[in-house]
């Protein structure tokens, strides 16, 4: 099947936030006396900021009433520490996709502000289309963020590559219908065996478009 788009996630993939991300949840549950673990957060990566302030309230039995307030700390915390930095090769993979005529998309858990304020002019120009947690009712690993990037694009799934990074990220795109690309920019390649090609990096990635047939 031809394909027409690819669309990426934002974290761990396009921006190298995800250590900075770790850092603003860690400081605002640790107001709260909880320790959040670094891997298990990894791997929530793709849900939506509510959803994951609230999987760690019920698991670890929280105050419920902290939800709106860990997530408002989180993302004025992001504000302040992070370090926004945009993964090396990237911006030649969107070259490389815009030379052969490939529409490009992002579906990503963050924010709408955030990506307004943290996305690239360069970037953002090449994009047809941008779907963030504030935009769809279910979040990753639903398929509803990567169904919705698909209408916005005009084409079908089975046109569509997913570059993703996190496991419920995955889970979206093949649910949705689409081929999924990893990378192991923040889990190893044993937690995104669902994903139907593995990249340890972007220079990998980047490689193995410049082969493919479109």
């Amino acid at each position: 099947m031809t394909t027409k788009a690819v669309i990426f996630d934002f974290d761990g993939v396009i921006g190298d936030t995800m250590q900075d991300n770790y850092k603003a949840w860690q400081i605002a549950f640790n107001a709260y006396q909880f320790n959040l673990d670094a891997s298990e957060y990894f791997q929530l990566e793709g849900m939506g900021r509510f959803q994951i302030a609230q999987y760690f309230i019920e698991k670890y039995a929280l105050n419920p009433n902290i939800k709106n307030e860990v997530v408002e700390a989180k993302e004025e915390i992001y504000k302040k520490i992070n370090d926004f930095k945009i993964y090396n090769y990237v911006d030649e993979i969107f070259e490389l996709l815009t030379n052969q005529h490939i529409k490009t998309a992002i579906v990503t858990g963050a924010s709408k502000d955030r990506i307004q304020k943290y996305l690239s002019p360069k970037i953002a120009e090449q994009l047809t289309a941008i779907v963030t947690a504030d935009d769809v009712k279910n979040t990753k690993p639903h398929p509803e963020p990567y169904l919705k990037a698909i209408e916005k694009l005009g084409v079908s799934a089975t046109n569509c590559i997913v570059i993703e990074n996190a496991i419920l990220g995955i889970q979206s795109a093949k649910q949705a219908g689409c081929t999924c690309f990893a990378l192991e920019t923040t889990l190893s390649k044993e937690h995104l065996n669902e994903a139907d090609l593995v990249f340890n990096n972007h220079f990998e990635l980047l490689n193995h478009l410049k082969e493919y047939e479109f």
